[in-house]
Parts: C-alpha cells; sequence; structure tokens
C-alpha cells in the first residue's frame, strides 16, 4: 500500500513543530477558545497512535487515546513520537479488517467494519483538518510565514485550486 500521502502530511506537521519554540507551541490561543498549537497536535498523534496500538485487536476505538500531556508540553517528545509514527507506515501491511467502535451519544457504542487503510485515511484527513486549526493559531501568533499556503489543507482542495489556476 502506498501511505504516501499520510507521510507527506505527518512530514510538514513535523517541519513546523522543529520550526516552534516551546512559549508558542503551548501559547493559549483565543481564536480557538484557549487551545494551543501543543493541544491540536497531541489530538492528531493521539489517532494514530490509537489506530496503530489497537491494530493488533483488529478494533479502533480513538475514545481511547491516552491523552498525554507532555505531547502538548514538548516538542522533542513529540517528534519522536512522530518519527515512530512514519516509522510505522513503512513497515505497515494494511490487509487486515479491522471493527471501528464509537461512541454515538452518551450511553450507546455502535461498530462498523473498516480497514486498516481507511482508518489511516481518515486519521490523515484528521490531521489536515487540525493542521487548518493550527494554522489559524500561527495567523494570531504572527507565524504563520512558518507553513506553505497548502498546510491544513485537504488534497482535493489542493487539486481544485490548481485547476482553477491553470
Amino acid at each position: 500500500m502506498n501511505f504516501k500521502p499520510q507521510k507527506k502530511v505527518l512530514i510538514g506537521l513535523k517541519n513546523l513543530i522543529e520550526k516552534l519554540d516551546s512559549k508558542s507551541f503551548s501559547q493559549k490561543n483565543k481564536t480557538l477558545f484557549g487551545a494551543s498549537i501543543g493541544e491540536h497536535f497531541r489530538h492528531i498523534i493521539e489517532f494514530y497512535m490509537c489506530c496503530f496500538e489497537q491494530t493488533g485487536e483488529s478494533r479502533v476505538n480513538y475514545d481511547l487515546r491516552k491523552r498525554d500531556k507532555q505531547l502538548e508540553l514538548d516538542i522533542r517528545k513529540g517528534i519522536q513520537t512522530l518519527d515512530q509514527i512514519l516509522m510505522k507506515l513503512d513497515r505497515l501491511n494494511g490487509k487486515r479488517n479491522h471493527m471501528l467502535i464509537m461512541d454515538n451519544s452518551l450511553d450507546s457504542k455502535s461498530t462498523i467494519q473498516t480497514s486498516l487503510f481507511r482508518e489511516l485515511t481518515y486519521c490523515m484527513d484528521h490531521c489536515i483538518h487540525h493542521q487548518s486549526l493550527i494554522k489559524i493559531a500561527l495567523l494570531e501568533q504572527g507565524l504563520v510565514h512558518l507553513v506553505d499556503q497548502n498546510f491544513g489543507v485537504a488534497f482535493s482542495t489542493q487539486n481544485y485550486r490548481n485547476q482553477c489556476a491553470s
């Protein structure tokens, strides 16, 4: 399987995080209702971690993520964890089917048949969505120049924009 798009999105995130200092990474942003870039980063990373850690069980439940505060405060730990995810993508065999467990409400759960590739695609789309929120935080902090115009933009939107420019 080709995990090149997932890797491209994660490498873009890593490139940004490597440019940030701890203050910018953990600063609470008014526009994001007090959330920091680090909190969005942690959230992205933990979805991937959930997906990989639960692969052996053939079930994925994103509600079971650990919510490790160190990932939103310690840039080095975040980069190390991101590097581990990238290595796992390199070694992956995504042929096994999985069941996705999700909360539908406060009192019920449902399961949906899925695959590892589908869940990794979901993690990538989820990452892009949170990158767009990170981009808003960068704008608020005067740091939007640290990312290119496609950071936080879906591939389909990039393709559409390229067609319109032609």
